[in-house]
Formats: C-alpha cells, sequence, structure tokens
C-alpha cells in the first residue's frame, strides 16, 4: 500500500469497534487504474450502490467517493490497484443488529501493480472449498470472504494459478478471485450467480463487448461434470482482464479464440 485515505483524511488506522471489522458488515471494490484514470468506474460504483442497497447501509457520499478514487488514480501515472471499502461503521451498541445510527466508514487505499504470472501457465483446477448458497448475498462484492481465503490457500499449496468453486447443489459458481467462461459444444457459457458468487465488473465488461462482437453467450447453470467437453477457458477480474486458461483439472487446453478477440475489444477501452 502506499497510500490510503479513512473518510477523506490520510491515515491507516479505523475504529476497532467497526462494523467491517466486527461482522464485515459492509462491501468493497478493487479498481482497476492507468494513465492516472481509473477504469470502468460507473460499472464499479452501479456494483456498490446496489450493494448499499440490498444490505440497507446509508452512505449517501458516491460523488465524494467518485472525487477521492479519482484523486488516488491521479497521483500515480503507471498502472495501479485501488481498494475501496464501504462499511456500516462503528457501531453504536453491542449485538448484530446495527441500531440505525451509525455513520457509514470509507477507507480508500492504492497499491502497486502486483507482479503477474507468466500467462501461458495459467494453470486451474478444482477447489474443495464450497461456496454458500445464499440469494440476498449472492452478487455482492461483501466483506465476507473466508471461503475465498480458504479456497486460495489451497491454490497456493498446490501451485496453481486459480481453482473453480462449486455451490452445494453442486454448480460451477466461478474462481475463487474471477469469474470463468467456458467454451464448450460451440457454445460460450458464463455460470448464473443467482444463489453464489460475485457480479465481476470485468465479467459485465465481457458481456458487454460480447454483445458488440455479436458473440452469444449462455447465462445459465454449469454443471461440473459439463468440464469435461471445454476446449477454451478463461477467467476474468479487473487485475487479470480476460485470462486465457491454458490448463484445467489435469487437461491442457490449446484453443484461446474467444479470450483473444474478446481481450483486444475490452483493452481497447476502459470506460
Amino acid at each position: 500500500m502506499n497510500a490510503a485515505l479513512i473518510n477523506g483524511v490520510p491515515g491507516e488506522r479505523i475504529d476497532c469497534t467497526d462494523r467491517g471489522l466486527q461482522y464485515g458488515d459492509g462491501l468493497f471494490e478493487t479498481i482497476r487504474c492507468q494513465d492516472g484514470k481509473p477504469c470502468w468506474l460507473d460499472l464499479h460504483l452501479q456494483r456498490l450502490q446496489r450493494g448499499l442497497a440490498r444490505l440497507r447501509i446509508a452512505f449517501h457520499q458516491i460523488d465524494t467517493l467518485r472525487g477521492e478514487i479519482q484523486q488516488l488514480a491521479a497521483s500515480d501515472r503507471e498502472r495501479c490497484l485501488v481498494k475501496v471499502i464501504v462499511t456500516r461503521g462503528s457501531a453504536t451498541r453491542r449485538g448484530y443488529a446495527p441500531a440505525g445510527d451509525e455513520t457509514p466508514t470509507r477507507v480508500l487505499s492504492r497499491h502497486p501493480w502486483p507482479t503477474m504470472r507468466r500467462a501461458d501457465e495459467f494453470r486451474v483446477g478444482l477447489s474443495a472449498v464450497r461456496l454458500s448458497a445464499n440469494p440476498l448475498l449472492a452478487g455482492l462484492k461483501h466483506l465476507n470472504r473466508l471461503e475465498q481465503v480458504m479456497a486460495q490457500m489451497a491454490c497456493v499449496e498446490h501451485g496453481l494459478s486459480e481453482v473453480l468453486m462449486l455451490s452445494a447443489t453442486p454448480h460451477v459458481i466461478s474462481g475463487s478471485m474471477s469469474n470463468v467462461f467456458f467454451a464448450m459444444k460451440q457454445q460460450l457459457v458464463t455460470p448464473e450467480l443467482g444463489d453464489a458468487g460475485v457480479e465481476g465488473v470485468m465479467r459485465q465488461v465481457v458481456l458487454n463487448a460480447s454483445a458488440s462482437l455479436n458473440i452469444e453467450i449462455q447465462v445459465r447453470a454449469v454443471e461440473p461434470q459439463e468440464l469435461i467437453d471445454v476446449r477454451e477457458a478463461f477467467v476474468t477480474n479487473v487485475r487479470l482482464g480476460v485470462q486465457s486458461v491454458h490448463w484445467l483439472d489435469g487437461r491442457t487446453l490449446v484453443s484461446h479464440d474467444y479470450a483473444q478477440q474478446l481481450r483486444r475489444h475490452v483493452d481497447a477501452s476502459t470506460d
């Protein structure tokens, strides 16, 4: 981390009674920035606002937040990441139920662009960690990420770039830090996220790009046994962009046609 703002003031500490720390009561966004500008900022703020409405967090400073994001991005002309956290704020009473008089906390931090793994080594396996089904939280990028933490620990232990996570049903939902797309049987498919998973900003960018390129993408439930028919796969997030998968659950994938088309289109626009 090379810069941080807490409620607009430079700093690195929050109140120990903050409900984001106590209960994971909040949301976050990770925003790619390049040439001093945040990429796809409107999509990030729209998703954040949907989450705030769903969690009933009374945050009314979106314009202020937008300005602070732009401020952090502008101070680094190289590529960087800006992370945004909005919590319900410091607790005014004990217990899970909020009192309703909390003042939301906003935390912004700027981070150097991470060192990337070589693109021709992107290996993906299946995680033993299952995602909990909860339609009330599905799609949101909320602060409760223990399932992803556990999945990433195993990912590192097995020398993988990413792992696919299933729901209890089971259906393929996403990667531990990404959304996923599969080409199989002349179809390009991405899992539907009505019960679990995060509706990633890059996922939406790819869906928008596919419409411009006349590439049909089916959003539907994906069964684990369908993975045997996958001839191409790619994962998406704002850091990876459109990342081809070269090895999937023991098989080498040699087709990257869809990923290459979509990557060119996505890389040409960051609005």
